[in-house]
């Protein structure tokens, strides 16, 4: 059992072409937290899934590249249907720490559905941890133009920090959503149409040459999406038109 909660805390290490930080992320992760470990390779050109078998935690690999997105999915699904009340994504180029899942219990006993680890909970983290300035900006008003429209209250919505409950996977229809980085957007805007329980925490992160974040033309084509994405969040609310990530499981 973890030392957090009765609630059994599962991490799923999510990785693409990592082999050099899977080490380091293994050595980091303070196991007596999580009640069980599970490490997807998204079919890495590099020796990831090789490196990540010589550890105790267990490891899949898939068959094809499923995308940031699918990969997340069939993580977040195995973890549940093994048993998981509650699901750490865990970035296997060890950009955030696992660790601060600790700071989550009060939700995790709650019962929350959706937990958000944020970097922007009353601090510059351009100026504190080297958030590259265009990633800062772009998230920065992002982030506070969504939370207004949407009135979602959290001061990060692009972050790959994120804790998901039980709730979360009987109710959100995740299965339909993108398969590519969009995903992490659409489960935030999903959480709040299905009137389920959200919440932040405050996390910091590491931006150095080992992380795997998306490449600017990658990242404004996500940008442009969440356009659209909130509008048609905002389509479904009125009951005007659903996507599929808004009909009931």
């Amino acid at each position: 059992m973890n030392k957090i909660s009765s609630k059994k805390i599962y991490g799923v290490v999510i990785c693409y072409n990592s082999e050099n930080a899977i080490k380091n992320l293994y050595e980091r992760i303070d196991m007596d937290l999580f009640d069980k470990i599970y490490f997807f390779d998204d079919n890495s050109t590099d020796n990831s899934y090789e490196i990540a078998k010589k550890f105790d935690w267990q490891v899949i690999k898939n068959e094809n590249n499923l995308g940031h997105g699918g990969n997340l999915k069939k993580a977040v699904k195995t973890a549940f249907e093994d048993g998981a009340d509650f699901v750490l994504e865990i970035h296997a180029d060890n950009q955030y720490d696992p660790n601060l899942i600790s700071k989550a219990k009060k939700f995790i006993d709650q019962d929350y559905a959706l937990i958000i680890g944020s970097r922007f909970v009353n601090k510059n983290p351009h100026k504190e941890e080297g958030m590259p300035f265009i990633r800062f900006v772009s998230n920065k008003l992002m982030s506070f133009m969504t939370g207004k429209l949407l009135s979602i209250n959290l001061t990060e919505f692009h972050t790959g920090f994120k804790i998901f409950g039980k709730s979360f996977n009987e109710n959100v229809p995740f299965e339909n959503c993108s398969n590519n980085y969009l995903f992490s957007f659409q489960i935030i805007l999903m959480t709040k149409f299905f009137k389920l329980k959200y919440d932040e925490i405050s996390i910091s992160a590491d931006y150095g040459e080992h992380v795997n974040s998306c490449n600017y033309y990658n990242g404004l084509i996500y940008l442009l999406s969440n356009f659209s994405e909130i509008f048609f969040y905002v389509l479904a609310k009125l009951n005007l038109y659903k996507k599929n990530i808004y009909k009931t499981k």
